[in-house]
């Protein structure tokens, strides 16, 4: 008799719905509306009681939860609103309806075209996502793809790339630890194998965590940080030097987000790094 899988995965409403039927909860929603650039929230640990992820926090209102995107392409502005900045050229980040590849595991893919605020197509970006289970932990990953339309400059900047927004708040405090034992505000534009973000939440007794993975494969591995003053997170490709893309060339970039429940212990972060770094391609 077949097994019932744990997972069903709907694309409906232009959105991406993975859901837990052990819970009868969605564990993921990934938004891919017209005229917005799509970002993951929300997003739950595996036994479903805590949302990790941020909508709009008033201190960044244009972060959503897990989202990608850069500041400077050919001098287009793709990650800010438009107004945010005084003289600034804002560029928009067209997404697809969602594509459901497999369900067990839960596999699907969304595909992009960044526009230029000049009319012109600059970059067809493609999002590899899946999510399982490992123990108590769930495992997300992301195969990062950005493939250039035209001669792309992507200008160097301290942040840009994936990057996770979690509810932080700064009267509960967060813990920030990096692959080489830096914490919380020192790991901030430092190279690092992984980051881990644990965040205690009101109501919780546990609190939660995202545990950001680089791969070693990818382009100047170990990755620099982003870590803001609100604990945003972000293995950033442009914090130390432009990228410049020819017409028609790729950039992939592969990360895996471990997702727990309570505080994760570095020597079982580091366990789960290196076996995610020995995973066939």
């Amino acid at each position: 008799m077949p097994v019932a899988s744990r997972w069903n995965l709907r694309a409906e409403n232009d959105c991406l719905f993975v859901d837990d039927t052990s819970l009868g909860k969605v564990v993921l929603q990934h938004n891919a509306r017209p005229g917005m650039l799509p970002y993951i929230h929300p997003l739950r640990t595996a036994d479903g009681s805590i949302c990790l992820t941020a909508d709009s926090p008033w201190h960044h209102p244009h972060q959503h939860g897990i989202q990608t995107a850069f500041t400077d392409v050919n001098g287009c502005d793709f990650w800010h609103y438009p107004g945010q900045r005084p003289n600034q050229v804002v560029g928009l980040i067209q997404p697809s309806t969602p594509r459901i590849l497999e369900t067990e595991p839960p596999r699907w893919r969304i595909e992009t075209v960044w526009h230029h605020a000049d009319g012109s197509h600059v970059i067809a970006e493609r999002q590899d996502w899946s999510l399982r289970a490992d123990g108590d932990l769930l495992l997300l990953d992301l195969d990062w793809t950005l493939r250039s339309i035209a001669d792309v400059h992507i200008e160097q900047h301290e942040y840009g790339g994936l990057f996770i927004r979690m509810p932080y708040r700064s009267d509960y405090g967060a813990t920030v630890l990096n692959s080489f034992g830096m914490e919380d505000d020192d790991t901030e534009q430092q190279a690092a194998a992984w980051v881990d973000l644990y965040v205690p939440i009101e109501k919780s007794e546990s609190g939660a965590g995202i545990t950001v993975c680089d791969h070693p494969d990818n382009p100047g591995h170990p990755v620099k940080w982003r870590v803001d003053a609100q604990r945003g997170i972000n293995p950033s490709p442009c914090i130390p030097q432009s990228i410049d893309l020819p017409a028609g060339s790729a950039m992939c970039h592969r990360y895996r987000m471990i997702l727990h429940g309570g505080p994760l212990p570095a020597e079982e972060i580091e366990g789960l790094w290196k076996a995610y770094a020995q995973e066939d391609l």
